[in-house]
């Protein structure tokens, strides 16, 4: 059976902060397998339970609520139809929980997602759910497949499953940092804000806080009522990290503790002259709301901020800002990425190792093994060009303060960009065809392909 990978779809709920973008296509793609069998692998963040005001916590209640507003949003449910055609037509599919979408690892919740396939029940019971514990191994046509989400090297967003598949859930769980800061920064600045763009520099929160410190400082008073404010002031204005985020988290400590000590270490991490913190501190000061728009030493770290930001959004691909806007987008992975492909390579055994989870489509062949990502179906944002100048730099931050909300009318210098890609895994006569291919023009067109031999 030919197998198709997709990651990081982020199905949403029809709310304000929905980022999937391709609710035409992906039905249109699924609807395009029903010729042949095939095995559809989710792999992880297919939907997204960050994206309402609810508390952050595993209700029973609530989350199905949440779980019933993802699949009958207007958006959402053709997908989910169209992948109960790819059923009906003898395909099946497997659905890996990922850091956004943990509570795919509930029974209930499963049952929904089920039901949203509009198929009897001898035909959606052909839908499987997995957790991340291990990774999915896949064979075909004797070749093997490795695939995973990718959360597991993340420690912002590693998922305890422990915890979560336990019977005493409601007491041991903790969300990961990363869904801490979704709720507690993300979601408040793009709903009181309009800073859409917050979202499309998943999956490092920690470069979305210094880039909303860089484009608009005085944004984050919004975050008074949850303490992170108090965090920040006090870590621009000693310079460095307090001695309680003097030590990286431990297996105990809570995920808004843990979620503060990341963001605290990136925030130290920016050279930031006596000057430029005294500005920042004035532009987070509620007595002096002019502060923000003074020339000087708040321009220069405000500017400081956001490369170190924009930095961290392609982290695990290049660590220099001024090569973010061309690096994000290439298709060769960083040695982080080769690196745990080797480790998991070494580990499983496979020929070919597909992970998301970053949302930057990559393919690399190599020490007899394919690494590839299957990318992201949401809205990507393009940075400046490796060779911008500061004044480049300060020219697009502009904009993106002037629109925070992307109004494609007013977008100059900060444009979208999608690539709908996914991996492609069709059996042949002497083992398997792989590909990374992106779906456009109503088709797949090939991005990278390579032959696994049956059995090597």
């Amino acid at each position: 059976m030919r197998t198709l990978i997709l990651s990081d779809l982020h199905l949403g709920n029809g709310g304000p902060y929905d980022i999937f973008a391709g609710a035409a296509e992906l039905p249109a793609l699924l609807d395009s397998l029903t010729g042949t069998p095939t095995h559809v692998v989710l792999n992880g963040d297919s939907f997204d339970f960050l994206l309402n005001d609810d508390p952050l916590a595993v209700d029973p209640k609530r989350t199905l609520e949440q779980a019933r507003a993802l699949v009958n949003s207007a958006q959402t449910a053709p997908s989910l139809k169209a992948l109960g055609r790819v059923l009906a037509a003898g395909g099946r599919a497997t659905m890996v929980v990922g850091n956004h979408d943990l509570e795919l690892a509930l029974p209930d919740v499963q049952a929904v997602v089920r039901a949203a396939l509009a198929q009897p029940a001898s035909v959606a019971s052909r839908l499987e759910f997995r957790d991340g514990t291990a990774p999915l191994q896949l064979e075909v046509g004797g070749a093997r497949v490795l695939v995973t989400h990718g959360e597991h090297t993340d420690v912002a967003n590693r998922i305890d499953y422990d915890s979560l598949l336990s019977s005493e859930r409601d007491s041991r769980f903790r969300y990961p940092p990363g869904s801490v800061l979704v709720k507690s920064l993300l979601n408040p600045l793009k709903h009181q804000h309009r800073m859409r763009y917050m979202d499309l520099l998943k999956p490092d929160f920690q470069g979305a806080v210094m880039v909303a410190l860089g484009v608009k400082p005085d944004a984050l008073k919004v975050l008074l009522t949850s303490g992170t404010l108090t965090l920040l002031r006090r870590l621009i204005q000693n310079k460095g990290i307090a001695p309680a985020f003097a030590f990286p988290p431990t297996d105990d400590t809570p995920a808004a503790s843990a979620a503060e000590s990341h963001l605290a270490q990136a925030i130290a991490d920016v050279d930031l002259e006596d000057d430029e913190v005294n500005a920042l501190l004035s532009a987070l000061d509620p007595d002096q709301l002019n502060a923000f728009e003074s020339p000087g030493a708040l321009g220069r770290a405000r500017l400081k901020l956001c490369k170190a930001g924009f930095a961290l959004y392609a982290r695990l691909h290049r660590t220099v800002a001024g090569k973010t806007g061309s690096d994000y987008f290439a298709l060769e992975p960083g040695k982080d990425e080769l690196a745990e492909s080797e480790r998991l390579g070494k580990k499983f055994g496979p020929q070919a190792v597909v992970m998301g989870h970053t949302h930057a489509a990559r393919w690399h062949q190599g020490n007899g093994r394919v690494f590839a990502n299957t990318g992201t179906w949401i809205s990507l944002l393009r940075l400046p060009s490796p060779d911008a100048s500061d004044e480049d730099w300060g020219e697009y931050l502009a904009e993106l303060q002037t629109n925070p909300a992307l109004d494609p009318s007013r977008q100059k210098l900060a444009r979208l960009e999608h690539r709908f890609t996914c991996v492609e895994v069709a059996p042949n006569a002497s083992g398997a065809t792989l590909r990374l291919a992106q779906w456009k023009d109503q088709g797949l067109h090939t991005l990278g392909s390579a032959e696994l031999k049956a059995g090597s």
